[in-house]
């Protein structure tokens, strides 16, 4: 009598184990389902002509003579997770930047904007404004860093493919420092 149950009680512990196994896999098949692999997901880049920002002083106006540092950013990574279901992108971007003045000045905390737009068929669909905060240590000529911006999502059109969406950023321009870029040969008109 004792065997059966020692029998019964190891069988439905081998079936318990099996049952839970298979759930685990059950959700990783429905997650798959509703998720794609990176490789369908929106493409990031730079635009290259918002990835350099000159800043000037404020007190003396927009001319290139008045340029108290410049930031360009260099370089950018991306993550993102597609949700079939729900039709929609997160993404996570990692961008680099190195900021640039001349040496010998104090201890200066910054902020400058930048955007993250989502572009389909040549037309933003979506956008948003942030902003990069770095500090310049006292005497330093450059300064490089780098943000994480996490958790971007937005919402795809059903009847497109993810890829077909690009994501951009960039510092947020006034016309001036737009002209001065062109000025400095940043990027080609």
């Amino acid at each position: 009598m004792r065997r059966k149950e020692l029998a019964r009680i190891l069988g439905l512990s081998v079936a318990a184990t099996v049952l839970l196994s298979g759930c685990s896999t059950w959700d990783s098949a429905v997650n798959y389902m509703r998720s794609d692999s990176k490789n369908v997901c929106p493409d990031a880049a730079i635009l290259a002509n918002t990835a350099v920002i000159p800043v000037y002083d404020p007190a003396k106006g927009a001319d290139p003579a008045n340029v108290v540092y410049t930031v360009e950013m260099k370089g950018l990574s991306s993550r993102c997770d597609y949700n079939k279901r729900e039709s929609t992108a997160d993404v996570n971007l990692h961008i680099q930047y190195v900021a640039t003045r001349p040496s010998g000045g104090e201890e200066a905390h910054y902020r400058l904007p930048y955007y993250l737009a989502v572009t389909l068929d040549g037309k933003i669909v979506d956008k948003t404004n942030k902003w990069l905060e770095f500090d310049f240590p006292k005497g330093a000529a450059t300064y490089s860093g780098e943000v994480l911006m996490d958790s971007y999502v937005f919402n795809l059109d059903p009847k497109k493919r993810s890829f077909e969406y690009h994501v951009l950023t960039g510092f947020q321009l006034t016309q001036a420092q737009i002209d001065y870029n062109k000025k400095m040969g940043q990027y080609l008109p």
